[in-house]
């Protein structure tokens, strides 16, 4: 890992020597430079990650420093060294982008402290950028997005089914994503151009469930006042997806499976059967094979909807993608805040990450909803998360954003950059281009994973 690299511009040799040797002792790699002329041509020619500069120098004053600076990196931390601030130079610094000041004298302390709290931010701003590219680049089904082991096999079996056309039986906990399961599989599959209807067996009455089902004559029950189709009819040629059928009563369930058997439907009241062309996805959160076991759902149900049995993990089982999952979600909602969120501070993610996250990727992305509603800055914070959330993590064996980079991030984050390297000729403006972020954010992210940087 390389040493962060700061540019310190000061006309006096005196102050000059003073921060460089601070910020060397600090472990940083410090350059000098005693003019504004100097620094210029420092920033236009080698990549610099912070830059201390005086305010009032001969010719190049600070501002002058501060602009090209900012050419050169948009994301660059500059600090500015001043004895005399006015509320005027105070405001244009900040318009051009200088993350604070500090008034002569100062002391160790507080340079080095000005630094840290300048590169927090920015370490902030880069990690939520890489998650950022690392999920415009990773493959995604229907919103579906993931690195973990068991979400790649999940994909890899949505695209299995996708292309047949057999009964699917989705098994998972409450809000692990079954029905976005159900959609993603539909969409991708030859009947994508047809209806998709889901309907909740949990949610519904026994007789309503079973007219909305199957239909219903005229007069075939008190207020049956005309006759009408029921989904079965409806879908015909399309994917009908009956969320939670570990609820439905078994007699209706002898009725489905009688429908499924003959391939037509018959109206309550009605004589004829009628005909119809339906794909069936069902879901339970319920352990179906302990249900047909105890005789509270029907085996051979069971058997007719089991043709393909595809099993949702909870998130629980795949802790690091939470942060890919975060940054999608705060994307999605980014159209309703005024003003963009610019990333998660790392103690938001480390709650994030040790939460255990009972109701799954639903509470996630709820969660994930009320934070950028109440986030009163750039960064989401602990305090802006549900006081459930918080307390929830507190006192758990902590899976930290912090150990989630190390053991994760860390290696795709090098792996990615050089496939995008590979893929560009080791153009690192072309491959910036391709990722969306600056040239010189690329530069700093091949210096950190010690990559040749051009």
């Amino acid at each position: 890992m390389q040493r962060l690299r700061t540019l310190v511009v000061e006309d006096h040799p005196d102050l000059l020597s003073f921060c460089a040797s601070v910020l060397e002792r600090a472990g940083y790699e410090a350059i000098p430079a005693d003019s504004g002329a100097a620094a210029q041509h420092i920033l236009r020619t080698s990549v610099v990650d912070v830059v201390i500069t005086d305010l009032k120098m001969p010719t190049i004053g600070g501002l002058d420093v501060l602009r090209v600076a900012k050419e050169a990196d948009p994301e660059i931390v500059v600090i500015l060294i001043t004895g005399f601030p006015t509320v005027e130079t105070a405001v244009r610094a900040m318009k051009f982008g200088a993350f604070d000041y500090l008034m002569k004298p100062f002391t160790e302390e507080q340079l080095l402290g000005s630094v840290e709290a300048a590169l927090e931010k920015r370490r902030t701003k880069d990690a939520y950028g890489s998650l950022q590219s690392q999920l415009r680049t990773s493959f995604t089904l229907n919103g579906m997005v993931g690195r973990s082991r068991p979400m790649l096999k999940l994909l890899e079996e949505i695209r299995r089914a996708a292309g047949v056309d057999a009964n699917v039986l989705i098994l998972g906990k409450s809000g692990a994503g079954k029905e976005q399961v159900a959609r993603t599989l539909f969409e991708n599959s030859h009947r994508r151009g047809k209806l998709f209807l889901a309907i909740n067996c949990a949610a519904i009455p026994e007789s309503l469930l079973e007219a909305e089902l199957f239909g219903y004559e005229r007069g075939a029950f008190t207020g049956a006042q005309v006759t009408k189709q029921g989904l079965l009819e409806v879908v015909d040629g399309g994917t009908l997806f009956l969320d939670e059928i570990g609820d439905m009563p078994l007699l209706l369930q002898a009725k489905l499976l009688r429908a499924l058997e003959e391939g037509s439907v018959r109206h309550l009241g009605g004589r004829r059967g009628i005909p119809f062309d339906v794909r069936f996805m069902a879901s339970t959160n319920h352990d179906i094979h302990e249900e047909v076991r105890r005789g509270r759902f029907r085996e051979d149900l069971f058997f007719r909807i089991n043709v393909i049995e595809i099993h949702v993990p909870p998130l629980l089982d795949r802790r690091e993608d939470i942060p890919l999952l975060t940054a999608l979600f705060v994307e999605s909602f980014a159209p309703r805040r005024r003003t963009k969120i610019q990333g998660i501070t790392q103690e938001a993610m480390d709650v994030l990450t040790t939460y255990d996250w009972p109701g799954n990727v639903r509470e996630l992305k709820n969660a994930v909803e009320r934070a950028s509603a109440y986030a009163s800055g750039p960064f989401i914070t602990p305090d802006d998360l549900p006081p459930t959330v918080v307390k929830g993590a507190e006192g758990h064996r902590p899976f930290t954003f912090r150990s989630w980079r190390l053991t994760t991030m860390e290696r795709l984050e090098r792996e990615f950059l050089k496939q995008i390297l590979d893929e560009h000729g080791d153009n690192v403006s072309r491959a910036a281009r391709a990722l969306g972020i600056h040239r010189s954010t690329l530069q700093r992210f091949m210096r950190r994973h010690n990559l040749a940087v051009a």
